[in-house]
């Protein structure tokens, strides 16, 4: 009878376990999220850490406008623990899904949406404000470890570019497509979709980080002055006509 009275009391105790666990309010969650990752804040949040939403995501002091997670119950069977995030602020509109490994490493699948140029000008080598565009986002996976990108598939296109630094002029579209190769890390192939330049280059990812941007660029138009001017600052043309251009570092 005891034994008996134990299993039951055992199964009610495990009962209300998993209740707060289900119920658990994210706001407990986000206090721990934002402890460890202190560039990372949330405003107004609701909901439980399985399915809720935060009036405002910041990260590194930019608003990136309201956010929305659902548990994604897949990711558990590949060993990861992922959710199903919804991005929207001003111009920008982002989904996908994300997992993390217990060594820190991120997992992104299936990432989609756009936003403005100005939002990644963080990352960007020039002064604010210098260009403007939109980027429109298809990517089928990335992998980050250590804030790094070591893995990508997919494809990252801009949209109404336009140059306010060193000189105002517009400068078209274009697309980066990625892709991953073992042991060499991840290469992106550059090519213009429209506008006054034509470009060609290639972008190299190593796994420690070290990158490589080359390429060519051209006026499509010789008789555009604006853009012959701008070309100047990279050098003379080749004997092709082309302006060559390759640029390195570390990320």
């Amino acid at each position: 009878m005891k034994r008996h009275t134990w299993r039951w009391g055992l199964l009610g105790l495990t009962a209300y376990l998993l209740f707060l666990l289900a119920t658990l309010p994210a706001v407990y969650a986000t206090a721990w999220l934002e402890k460890r990752l202190p560039q990372v804040q949330l405003a107004g949040v609701d909901g439980s850490i399985w399915s809720g939403a935060a009036r405002e995501f910041t990260y590194s002091g930019r608003s990136w406008g309201a956010l929305r997670w659902h548990f994604d119950w897949r990711a558990p069977f590949s060993g990861h623990l992922g959710y199903r995030l919804q991005l929207h602020g001003a111009g920008n509109t982002l989904q996908g899904r994300i997992a993390a490994s217990a060594a820190g490493t991120l997992f992104f699948q299936d990432v989609r949406g756009q936003l403005p140029v100005t939002e990644i000008e963080l990352w960007v080598p020039l002064p604010p404000g210098s260009i403007d565009g939109t980027l429109s986002l298809q990517l089928v996976r990335l992998v980050l470890a250590h804030g790094r990108p070591i893995a990508a598939q997919g494809n990252v296109t801009l949209t109404g570019a336009t140059l306010n630094w060193p000189q105002a002029v517009a400068l078209g579209s274009y697309q980066l497509k990625l892709r991953t190769h073992s042991g060499t890390g991840i290469e992106g192939s550059l090519l213009d979709t429209s506008g006054p330049l034509m470009l060609q280059g290639t972008l190299n990812l190593a796994p420690d980080g070290h990158y490589q941007l080359s390429g060519r660029l051209a006026s499509r138009d010789p008789g555009d002055a604006a853009i012959s001017h701008l070309l100047q600052y990279l050098g003379p043309v080749n004997a092709a006509g082309n302006h060559p251009f390759q640029f390195s570092g570390q990320w």
